[in-house]
């Protein structure tokens, strides 16, 4: 008997057993009674047998087939996941780079934002000025009898507000002002305008007196219980003897003085201020380029910027010490020119320059010690 219908041991997997059934094979007879004993079962569950066989065949056809089936799920499910996989490192980049989008473009609208406020507050503020002349029975009194220098003083603090920005930002400017003057008292606001440092040294318990040639503006500070007089530079400081004053506050006085009432302005100074007074000045940026190319000229009453080494000089010609000179008021962030992370570092470094050139702080504050 040929040796290919036997098999010695349990065949690996269904593909081997069906080959195992399909072909007949068996185990090895054992010899003697016991292996004849084996051969003669056989013959008589023969039919049993072929049946089973067949069972067994289609049995493993079956499991073949669901192999087969299972393989092709598997394939196509590592496919849908390996697309799905592709979709989601897709989305993940493009939601990535909307987000770094979107972060760049977070700080440039708040700084257009920031840009557009003030404006805005600047209007409102000019607005509610306009309600206030209406509305004051000083200012209509005045209206009623309008000369032509009152005319031009009404004109001139439309520009006033229209400019110098809302009377709570001008508050907050003063503050270090406010704090200067404590302990150097009485304090004199030449061109007081508004009257915002006014207010605030009442309000600090600090002893002021303000002088502006604006007669409406005088008229609507005495209203509010401010001590104000209509006088200009130099005559503001007749009458005031010498050493009895202990600071003296211009904002944005200089740059409408001609060249001979601005040495004589430092003259007064010099003259009223007590030993160790303060003369503390405001004046728009000149070494600003946005602020002497455009808009230190939006008043049409400004003669010219005074550089803060023009002061300086005229100051210490008076025996002034210098204590303080610094660029304030910065422009909105949204006016500078822009700089990224990609930019290179010398690039950025001439971006810098350039916007502290072109956009320094908008006024220069000076405080000089006599």
């Amino acid at each position: 008997m040929s040796d290919e219908r036997f098999i010695d041991s349990p065949p690996d997997g269904a593909d081997g057993w069906r080959e195992v059934w399909q072909a007949d094979r068996r185990y090895r007879d054992r010899g003697g009674l016991r292996g004849a004993l084996s051969a003669f079962v056989r013959k008589l569950v023969r039919p049993e047998l072929d049946r089973q066989r067949d069972f067994n065949l289609v049995l493993l056809d079956l499991v073949r087939e669901l192999r087969g089936e299972l393989d092709t799920l598997r394939t196509g499910l590592k496919a849908d996941i390996a697309a799905v996989q592709a979709d989601v490192r897709r989305a993940d980049e493009a939601l990535a780079a909307d987000l770094a989008r979107i972060r760049e473009l977070i700080p440039i609208t708040a700084k257009r934002n920031d840009a557009l406020i003030a404006a805005l507050d600047q209007k409102i503020e000019t607005v509610a000025v306009r309600v206030r002349d209406v509305t004051n029975p000083i200012v209509s009194a005045t209206i009623s009898t309008t000369t032509s220098t009152t005319s031009s003083d009404f004109l001139y603090r439309r520009l006033e507000d229209g400019m110098r920005g809302s009377e709570a930002e001008v508050h907050e400017a003063i503050r270090p002002y406010v704090d200067q003057a404590r302990g150097h008292e009485p304090l004199l606001d030449v061109g007081c305008g508004r009257g915002e440092l006014l207010e605030a040294a009442r309000d600090a318990g600090i002893r002021a007196r303000g002088f502006d040639t604006n007669e409406r503006s005088v008229a609507d500070l005495r209203a509010r219980g401010l001590d104000a007089i209509v006088a200009g530079v130099p005559e503001c400081f007749n009458g005031i003897v010498d050493g009895t004053i202990g600071s003296i506050a211009a904002m944005h006085v200089v740059e409408h003085l001609p060249v001979e009432l601005l040495f004589a302005f430092f003259a007064q100074a010099a003259r009223v201020l007590a030993p160790g007074g303060l003369l503390m000045i405001e004046t728009p940026n000149a070494e600003s380029l946005a602020v002497t190319g455009s808009t230190f000229w939006r008043d049409p009453t400004h003669l010219a910027p005074r550089h803060p080494a023009a002061l300086t000089l005229l100051a210490r010609e008076q025996g002034f010490s210098v204590e303080e000179l610094r660029a304030v008021h910065p422009f909105p962030e949204g006016n500078r020119l822009p700089v990224s992370d990609d930019d290179s570092p010398s690039l950025r470094r001439v971006v810098d320059a350039l916007n502290e050139r072109l956009f320094g702080g908008q006024d220069v504050r000076l405080i000089f010690r006599r």
